[in-house]
């Protein structure tokens, strides 16, 4: 199930004029490329727009288009010519009155999305004379953030990721959704490195577990896998606990991690129907001889909790807001509808036919025959 970040998807470029600099469009258009969501015969243009935006920046219009219809994007691109700084999202036009920016934005925001947000606005500049800005909802899980920037100009809003010309957006990616809380597996030598993101309770993330880990578990030599959790919280009751539960159980006994990951995906709709994760993971953790006393406090850890929020705020930063998504090599890839686009690239990424060959009549006959 594929869901978007609200906040991103509402926000509408507002121009302003702005002077005309050059730029290399070829180089923007291939950062852009491998910053955006690779889709089935993915088509990425870019293009000026001939008004102006946030001060310092020149704006482009940004459109993917695919033969998947779930996938492409249509946002805008922000190239600073004095800094090489790229900015890649949306862009919200604040009024111009005499108000400090953090009621301007607060305004604005909590009109768009119907929900009060309190802003803050970072004191010390970044590059460009931008300003980080945190724009903070209550949750029944607790506060979540997002996360933007205002110009130089204190004219605009700027909700999207942020990097350099002069790094590869794939390591940017992976830098700024921080790996530190995944849990990896696999060859950490290997120059394949593919991260998931999923949410438990996503009835495509189950789908795409049952094709996917048959590959990586027989080709765990050739590649670095990790796996963080993204529960899309607020449309799927039980995905935060179940990832807390994953959490704690790494923590507690990881041998017995990816089990517990085969298990939820498994049994969605039991767990669904059972109505308190609790017991649910408490159950697992007495059938697979996991001591729930040293669970539990983990599960119920409002640190652990808030970390995993902050986890889930980095993706959602970093323009990952449907689940499954993987990255391959730095490259966000989404699954849709089917995955074989998906499917292939992790194969062709593991040196193997990107079609997984299909059984021969015979072999089909030898199977059934041994069951």
């Amino acid at each position: 199930m594929i869901k978007k970040n609200a906040l991103a998807a509402i926000l509408a470029l507002a121009v302003a004029p702005l002077y005309a600099q050059p730029a290399n469009v070829a180089a923007l258009k291939a950062y852009a490329m491998k910053a955006l969501t690779r889709c089935p015969d993915s088509q990425v243009t870019l293009n000026p727009v001939n008004q102006g935006g946030p001060a310092g920046f020149i704006p482009f219009e940004v459109t993917e288009t695919s033969s998947d219809p779930t996938c492409g994007r249509h946002t805008f691109l922000l190239y600073s010519p004095a800094t090489g700084q790229i900015l890649i999202g949306n862009v919200l036009g604040l009024p111009l009155d005499n108000r400090p920016a953090e009621a301007r934005i607060a305004d604005v925001t909590s009109q768009l999305l119907k929900e009060n947000l309190a802003v803050t606005v970072a004191a010390f500049p970044l590059p460009d004379a931008l300003h980080a800005v945190t724009l903070t909802k209550q949750t029944p899980w607790g506060p979540f953030s997002y996360h933007g920037f205002i110009d130089a100009s204190g004219r605009f809003l700027i909700v999207g990721t942020r990097g350099s010309l002069f790094v590869d957006p794939g390591t940017t990616l992976l830098e700024s959704i921080d790996l530190q809380n995944a849990v990896r597996r696999g060859n950490p030598k290997s120059e394949v490195k593919i991260v998931e993101m999923s949410d438990f309770e996503c009835p495509t993330c189950a789908r795409a577990h049952k094709e996917v880990e048959p590959i990586i578990e027989k080709n765990l030599s050739k590649v670095d896998y990790y796996r963080l959790d993204l529960p899309l919280f607020e449309h799927h009751e039980w995905a935060l606990p179940a990832a807390l539960g994953a959490r704690a159980i790494e923590k507690v006994a990881p041998a017995k991690y990816w089990s517990y990951v085969n298990f939820v995906f498994a049994n969605q709709e039991t767990i669904g129907q059972a109505g308190n994760f609790d017991r649910t993971l408490e159950n697992f953790c007495t059938d697979n001889d996991i001591d729930w006393k040293k669970v539990e406090p983990i599960y119920r850890s409002p640190a652990e909790r808030a970390s995993l929020l902050d986890q889930v705020s980095r993706a959602f930063d970093n323009g990952v807001n449907s689940t499954p998504t993987y990255i391959i090599n730095g490259q966000m890839i989404g699954y849709g509808p089917n995955g074989s686009f998906t499917l292939g690239t992790i194969r062709k990424a593991l040196g193997l036919p990107e079609n997984a060959p299909a059984k021969t009549k015979a072999a089909a006959a030898k199977t059934k025959t041994r069951r």
